[in-house]
Parts: structure tokens; sequence; C-alpha cells
């Protein structure tokens, strides 16, 4: 497991921040929204661009999730699945809810799969 903070510049030009967690082997990447700037919502297009530019990831295998509030009561995880366009970039975003269960067993295995 590997994990970055990454920063970035959206449309809007407002400085940003996410906190990015990739499982390699298993192709998960988790963009955890800081309350830094943009949202991971309003950004996944961007996010999704820079985490496959900048940690060298295969874009046609990556599974994308996003979460706010990780470890809390209120805590949300949602799948998110793009279009990706002439092998360029991700566009229209499909987002898909994640029980807590379900996201954690699938950390789990993903733990587990990094070991391997």
């Amino acid at each position: 497991m590997e994990q970055y903070t990454l920063k970035f510049i959206p449309p809007n030009r407002y400085p940003s921040a996410c906190l990015i967690t990739i499982y390699r082997r298993s192709g998960i990447v988790v963009a955890t929204d800081t309350d830094e700037g943009m949202s991971v919502t309003n950004a996944c297009e961007l996010i999704a661009s820079e985490v496959v530019k900048r940690y060298n990831l295969d874009a046609q295998k990556m599974i994308y999730i996003e979460q706010y509030r990780p470890g809390r009561p209120d805590q949300t995880t949602e799948l998110v699945k793009f279009d990706f366009v002439d092998g360029k970039g991700f566009r229209h975003p499909n987002w898909n809810h994640i029980p807590a269960e379900v996201f954690k067993t699938m950390i789990s295995i993903a733990e587990e799969v990094e070991e391997i």
C-alpha cells in the first residue's frame, strides 16, 4: 500500500489536495477528501487522471473509490466508474455507493494481495 497527498489545481484555480491510497496489485485507488479546496467528487476526473500519470497506473485496470469522513459513523464511500476517452482522460463519472462493511472487506483483501 502506498499513500500520498495529491496536490492539484482544479479548473477554479483554488489550490486543492486529497489523500490518495494505492493498492497496486489489486488496482484499487482510494481518494479521500481532506476538506482542502475542491472536493474529490467535483474533481474526480482530474484526480483520476493525475493519479494515473503521477503514479504510473494502468487507467483501464484502476478501481477508483472516493471517500469522505473515514472512520466516522457518517463515512461515505463510492465506487466511481468512468469512460476513458481516447486513452487520454476520464469522463462521465458514475457513482455507486459501497456499504461500509463491503468497503472494509475490499480493503482487507487488497491489503492481503499486496503482501503476496
